[in-house]
């Protein structure tokens, strides 16, 4: 076994990323697979498992998986990631479509940044000041849909906030499957200038912080722009780095989504057999 692979991260949000146009890992059980080869230190190690497919619709399809193996809809850090690496093979031009599960996506390669548009909004899909105990008090969130479920809570605390609370205060609201049938990714927020905030993110599927998340960078501008009032392109600090989130609000649509932010290659191999191995 010897699969070709590059290891790339937007904002420090890493991910394996291999090209499947051909079918290399057609024989595999995909979610044993991305399980095995994203576990930190016993083998590559990574937020998520991305693969370049082919498509009759658009230059490519993405798909992405969770570091626990499970498939999801879109990964926003994910998408600038594997639309640099399909301009770099040569399978899309520096202007590009593709597919995800979530819909379709256009990307622009800028240099060392990647911009990649998104669909527009639907506000009243959003639900806003709503109040939950999830186990530690009564509190106020406030929830979107970005390709993927996201609860976004404001708390003035949060580069303050122990790595350990904000697991256990994350865990238990990705969990509150009452409130979030499908569960949901959690981010902590701290509006920071007329422009900026501050963003830290659970993670579904990698069932842990991250050190950015795209598509929660985009719920928790859209709804900071809502709630107080914060001016776009919006400047969001993650933990990896710095990300700009852009959109215009019409009545009840967001429109012209973006996200922008660098999107590097770190290495590249082969994953060998001994990766799969316990």
């Amino acid at each position: 076994m010897k699969i070709p692979f590059y290891k790339m991260n937007g904002a420090g949000n890493d991910f394996i990323v291999i090209d499947n146009r051909d079918g290399i890992l057609d024989s595999f059980d995909i979610k044993n697979f991305v399980k095995s080869v994203c576990r930190r230190r016993k083998s590559v190690g990574a937020d998520g498992l991305m693969t370049l497919e082919n498509s009759i619709k658009a230059d490519f399809r993405m798909r992405y998986f969770n570091s626990d193996g499970s498939e999801g809809e879109m990964c926003g850090n994910g998408a600038r990631c594997i639309a640099k690496f399909a301009y770099l093979l040569g399978a899309a031009n520096g202007r590009m479509k593709f597919e995800t599960m979530s819909g379709m996506h256009e990307a622009l390669v800028l240099g060392d940044e990647v911009r990649v548009m998104f669909p527009e909004l639907d506000l009243n899909t959003f639900k806003l000041n709503q109040k939950h105990d999830f186990g530690f008090g009564n509190i106020e969130y406030h929830f979107a849909t970005v390709g993927v479920p996201h609860a976004v809570i404001y708390r003035n605390d949060i580069e303050l906030m122990n790595d350990d609370l904000l697991k256990d205060f994350g865990r238990k609201i990705r969990y509150a499957l009452d409130v979030f049938p499908k569960g949901t990714n959690v981010n902590f927020v701290k509006v920071s200038g007329e422009d900026k905030i501050i963003v830290r993110t659970y993670e579904r599927g990698v069932e842990d912080e991250t050190l950015a998340c795209g598509t929660g960078s985009i719920a928790s501008s859209v709804i900071s722009s809502l709630l107080v009032g914060v001016n776009q392109p919006v400047k969001v600090k993650v933990r990896g780095g710095l990300l700009e989130v852009g959109f215009n609000i019409s009545g009840k649509t967001v429109k012209n989504v973006y996200l922008q932010g660098d999107a590097r290659v770190v290495a590249r191999g082969y994953i060998l057999e001994d990766a799969l191995k316990e």
